[in-house]
């Protein structure tokens, strides 16, 4: 089991960007949703690691966390702990995508 999961600082500032996004497109419950599923994915991955779909770089893995929201992260095992890469909406233009 994960020890700590960090929040790096694009994974917080995309955090905003996907609540503005889902303020200015779904209804106030859609939102507290989204925050609910977060913290419940977090438990999850915290659980199982590796149970994100993995990308092309190793050790990083992604999830779904709302209809158009994926969470992307990296998990290192021999320290106990998993990096909060960032969330990225799905309608962005995936060439910009960094993981």
């Amino acid at each position: 089991m994960v020890q700590k999961i960090i929040w790096l600082p694009i994974a917080q500032t995309t955090f905003v960007d996907a609540l503005t996004y889902l303020e200015k497109n779904f209804t106030e419950n859609e939102i507290h949703k989204f925050t609910d599923k977060v913290q419940q994915k977090l438990l999850v991955i915290k659980s199982f690691p590796r149970l994100g779909r993995p990308c092309k770089t190793p050790g990083i893995y992604k999830t779904l966390v709302h209809k158009k929201i994926l969470l992307f992260y990296q998990y290192k095992p021999l320290e106990e702990e998993i990096l909060l890469l960032g969330f990225w909406n799905t309608l962005q233009d995936p060439k910009k995508l960094k993981w």
